[in-house]
């Protein structure tokens, strides 16, 4: 039985664009993916291994291959596979903030320095969201549209939204805080 973890399917949905090494996968992990997801070297490795020998990927001989280079790409198999966890229900979130953790073990006495703490995440956020709003520019004037603009937008709007709670979140934390001197 083929292990299912979120890893390999991850590194399925960058192989379901083209054929890439291991390092080209990690780009694509450090890119875009990166707002909501990443890999090391660690997984991505491993898991081409494990993909490969299930029979969803298979090595592939590209014309600008750089010698010793292995390339991967999806199998027939492999795209079923994808398909059947596109449309599998999500499991739990596994939800980790340590920012939340923090706020959350910290004392009264720790108030200046949970302050500092939510004024560095505002600044952090700020540059986040003008980081997503350029993307956004660059998305909607692009002359020719790829076919998965649509699902990028979509992620992109939640990176925005979610951004712009955990701003909000910030800001009235803040307030409160300064409330409490």
């Amino acid at each position: 039985m083929a292990k299912s973890g979120n890893t390999m399917f991850a590194v399925l949905g960058v192989l379901t664009k083209g054929v890439y090494s291991g390092y080209d996968i990690k780009k694509h992990f450090s890119g875009s993916l990166h707002h909501f997801w990443s890999e090391s070297y660690g997984q991505i490795y491993p898991a081409l291994k494990e993909l490969v020998a299930q029979g969803y990927a298979v090595e592939a001989s590209t014309p600008n291959q750089t010698r010793g280079q292995k390339k991967y790409q999806i199998t027939p198999e492999g795209m079923d596979h994808f398909r059947e966890w596109l449309s599998a229900p999500i499991g739990a979130l596994n939800y980790r903030d340590e920012l939340l953790l923090k706020v959350f073990f910290a004392t009264p006495q720790d108030r200046e320095v949970i302050r500092g703490l939510f004024e560095h995440e505002l600044g952090e956020l700020t540059n986040a969201m003008e980081v997503y709003r350029e993307q956004q520019r660059a998305l909607i004037t692009q002359k020719q549209s790829p076919e998965d603009l649509p699902m990028w937008m979509l992620t992109l709007n939640y990176g925005i939204l979610s951004t712009e709670a955990r701003l909000q979140w910030c800001k009235e934390s803040i307030e409160w805080l300064n409330q409490q001197r």
